[in-house]
Formats: structure tokens, sequence, C-alpha cells
């Protein structure tokens, strides 16, 4: 179908530049780029620049995109946009400020249309990159969620080669992206293993506590850069935010808050307007740290204090999704079925506490597969190393069920284990020992120390997955 160039409208997010000159220096960074001129001498052209990370996807909606890239260099930056395979671009954004972070926002596209893009910037030419966008009808959709990717970029590589191979249309992501939110060579990392995911799926991300310090808020300056929320066309300075996709409300949300001022505020009256918002099935909320986890960090107790399971409960919230604790659980507490998805690299942890509220819990680099189909809800826990860990679903407000022959299960090998069974994982899967966490709720204390590398990661994913298939 042939898309008009009428309708479409751009915009360009103003972002600040990373670098400045001094004395005829650019400092970007760590890095320094020498401006030598000299009277009666070309110097020619400068080099062209290098992209550093992206391009990538975020705010992804019905109607709009927005395309972020950083490079080596301060240059303009240009987009062009595309049918899907088509060869004559449609539509171009540009911002002409030399800059070497970018956020070009393309509005006025079609609802459930695929696209292409094709990005340049200081004379380097980014990867063809495509993306659909988001439906206004409550059409079926599936989308990933991982989170806790920091320190280890070898297993974080195998689950997100894993995730490639997995259809979905977006990603959700529940936070611990880099072992320090104010580590550019975290950063850069990060979206070096995630570069081509992230060129073509955009994540919807939940901050955790290592993007920032010691659970202070102000400190999440690099997370809002990558992945602030849009909202009435301009990106958001807060840590939490909600977006509709077909007939679900996500609410992704900053659970190292102490839930006693404006977070909580916000979320009681977004789940109140979204109880008389036209054609919602389900509301999901995203977050970190969840109410409910077997591993060693436990349960979040500024959920329990401030009383948000209730607010979320009595309003009509089906799903939570986390992190934080290392590992892959399933379960129902309070009224909340909720799901823990930590082992996208970071060290796996054993389990601690088998709770009661838990149903299914193992230590392993996954994700987890989610297929939405009206009332319908069907979760798949996917091996980075093969197979599938957990097959169960739901519907609408009912309890997890789980039937052999569940729509997004495929062919199940292995599915399901009892947290007594996982109680004490053999292999490099380790309880936490105490340090590298630095979760601290505001205004309640805080851990310290840094993340370490997970050991053996090769033979970490192989022992886990011939250990379940057993």
């Amino acid at each position: 179908m042939a898309v008009a160039r009428a309708p479409l409208q751009v915009k360009v997010i103003p972002m600040a530049a990373h670098g400045r000159w001094l004395g005829g220096i650019l400092l970007v960074g760590a890095m320094t780029t020498l401006r030598l001129a000299h009277a009666g001498t070309d110097a020619g052209p400068p080099p062209a620049a290098s992209y550093v990370k992206g391009p990538y996807l975020q705010a992804l909606s019905a109607t709009g995109v927005t395309i972020k890239l950083e490079i080596s260099s301060a240059a303009p930056a240009r987009v062009d946009l595309y049918a899907a395979a088509g060869t004559t671009p449609i539509a171009s954004t540009s911002s002409d400020a030399a800059l070497t972070f970018h956020a070009l926002r393309v509005d006025g596209l079609r609802p459930a249309t695929a696209y292409d893009y094709l990005v340049s910037a200081g004379g380097a030419l980014g990867e063809r990159g495509h993306f659909t966008t988001a439906p206004d009808d409550a059409r079926p959709f599936r989308f990933l969620v991982y989170g806790d990717s920091r320190s280890d970029p070898l297993a974080h590589a195998a689950v997100v080669r894993a995730m490639e191979a997995t259809p979905a249309d977006f990603l959700v992501n529940t936070g611990d992206m880099v072992a320090s939110g104010d580590a550019d060579a975290d950063w850069l990392s990060f979206f070096s293993v995630e570069a081509r995911l992230l060129r073509d799926r955009c994540v919807f991300a939940a901050v955790g506590n290592h993007e920032l310090r010691r659970g202070d808020p102000t400190t999440g300056g690099a997370f809002l850069r990558y992945f602030a929320a849009l909202e009435a066309g301009h990106e958001l300075t807060r840590l939490y935010a909600s977006f509709r996709w077909s007939n679900t409300r996500f609410f992704v949300l900053n659970a190292m808050d102490a839930w006693t001022g404006e977070e909580r505020a916000w979320l009681r009256a977004e789940l109140d307007r979204a109880l008389v918002e036209p054609g919602l099935a389900h509301r999901f909320a995203v977050m970190h740290w969840g109410p409910y986890s077997s591993g060693p960090h436990g349960n979040n107790p500024a959920l329990a204090s401030g009383d948000v399971l209730a607010l979320m409960r009595d309003r009509k919230v089906d799903l939570v999704l986390s992190g934080h604790d290392h590992d892959y659980e399933r379960g129902l507490g309070g009224g909340l079925k909720y799901l823990v998805t930590g082992g996208a690299g970071a060290p796996l942890y054993a389990m601690k506490t088998a709770l009661a509220e838990s149903i299914v819990f193992e230590p392993a680099y996954h994700f987890v597969d989610v297929a939405v189909s009206g009332d319908r809800v069907d979760v798949v826990a996917r091996r980075a190393a093969g197979g599938i860990i957990d097959a169960c679903g739901y519907v609408g407000a009912g309890s997890w069920s789980c039937a052999p022959n569940s729509p997004a299960a495929g062919a199940a090998s292995g599915v399901g284990a009892t947290p007594a069974a996982l109680a004490a994982p053999a292999g490099p899967v380790r309880a936490r020992n105490g340090s590298g966490c630095g979760c601290a709720i505001v205004g309640a204390g805080a851990a310290s120390g840094a993340g370490s590398a997970a050991l053996g990661v090769v033979a970490a994913l192989g022992a886990l997955g011939r250990r379940r298939r057993r």
C-alpha cells in the first residue's frame, strides 16, 4: 500500500551536545578530536563520523517514532523514511545542529504500518532499519521481556541472539541494563550488544537501581537521555510513564521510589483513568524490583508499605513484570500475577526463600515471550541456550492456567519446575554475596559495592540447558 507524503509531520527533539570546544579541541566524552587550522593551509574535509550508539527506536506509537543515535564527532543528522522494502524516500527529517547525540521525531505515520528508515550523520551512513507502528485497534500482538543484562556482555549477547530469532512487535526491559549508569563504557557495551535488536524493535525500559546511584532518582540522567518516555511531544524528566499498545496499557515505573509521594499519586490517577479507558482489556505494570521474589533481594518492601499492591489489584492490574533478582520466576500473590525476569546477562542467583506465592523458579539466562490476544495472555520463558523453562497463560482476571497446548508455547520441552527442586542449583549459579547491588529504596539507606561479571558463560548456558532438559 502506498504511503501518502501529505499527512507526515516531522519534529526534532532538541538534545544538548555532548561536546564543547576548548582551545581548538573538541571534547566528546572521554574522546578528544584535534582541530588544527593553519593560515594558508587546506586541511581537507574532516573524517566521517562513526556511530557510537544506535541508531535505535524509541517512543513508538500508532502515529510516530523517535530515532536516536550517538556519533563520534558533532555533526548534523538525517533520517529518510521509506515504505516497507521501498526504494524512494517518502519523507525525511533532519537536525542541522552539530551534535553528537540526536533524537529525531517523525509523526503523522499510519497505525499498524511497516516502514523502513535510513540514518546518515557526519558523513556516515547507518544500516537500513525497519519498524511497524502500533495498531489503533485491539488486534493481537507479541512482545519480549528481559532485564538485568549488566556485568557480562557474553551472556548478554547469548540472550540477545535468541531474542533476535524470536518475532515480536516491541521489547520491554525491566532495568539494570548496565552495571553503572554513570559509566559511558557500560552504555557502550550495552548498545554494542543490542545494536541490531534495538535498530528494528523499540524498547520500553524501566529504570533499575544500577542506572541510579544508591537509589537516588536525581542520578538517572543517562537513562533519561537514552530512554525517556515521550508525552505530548516532549521527553519526560521523570522516571515513570505509561503507554498503550492494542488493548493493553503498560505502566512503566521506578521501583526504587519510596512510594509515598508523587509517583504513587501519579500511578493511582493513571490507574483510575484506565478503568474507564475505551477498549482496554489488560493493565501491565513494569518495574525493576517487583512485589514478590524468591531470590536474594526478596519482596520489595516499599511496595508493601506504600500499599501499592492493593492499589494495583483494586484497579485491575493483571500482571506485574519485574527483574532485580537474576532468575526466572512466575507466581501469584495478593491477587496479582507476577513474573521475575532478570536473566539477561548479570550473574545468576540461587533461590533464597521459597515463597508461598511462587509457582516456577529457575536461575537461567533467558527472556520471556508474551502474546496477547483479546482477553488471553500467554507467556513463554525461553532459555538463551535453547528450550523452554515455562509456558503458561491466563484469561482476563483469572488465575494462571498452564494447558500444554497454550497458543504461545509452541513445542514446549522441559516445561515447569517446582521451587523446591531449584533451591540449590548446581554449576556457576550462586547466591548473591551482598556486593554489586546498590539497590536502596530512596530514603531508606543504601547498599554498596560494584557488580562482578558472571564466570564461565558458555559452560553456564550449556549446563543449565542440559540440567533442565534431563
